[in-house]
């Protein structure tokens, strides 16, 4: 997943024939438009830290009859934003311990 897009982020919206995110950048040195395509709402978590709070402030627009299958978009963006879960976040867990473990075993 690309990183920090906020700078040239215009907008995001759901896109009903292709189940699926885009989010529309605008580079203000070219004038180029382009998107990027996210498939599944995972995708997200591995934004920046910025670019987490610009989707969370910038809701995704949607037709009213794929309000459902939008909202999973923005729901993830907003437990990631409410639980700081981004793609610079060291996970603190037991589990990185133990894998930790492991490799200084062998």
């Amino acid at each position: 997943m690309e990183q920090d897009f906020y700078k040239d982020f215009k907008g995001w919206i759901f896109n009903p024939s292709t189940c699926e995110a885009v989010i529309t950048l605008l580079d203000a040195k070219t004038g180029d438009w382009r998107h990027i395509h996210v498939l599944d709402p995972m995708w997200l978590m591995n934004c920046s830290k910025k670019d987490i709070e610009c989707l969370f402030f910038n809701k995704i627009m949607h037709n009213e009859v794929d309000k459902n299958q939008a909202q999973r978009y923005q729901k993830l963006i907003n437990v990631c934003f409410a639980k700081d879960i981004n793609s610079g976040r060291y996970w603190e867990s037991k589990w990185r311990n133990l894998e930790l473990e492991e490799v200084l075993k062998k």
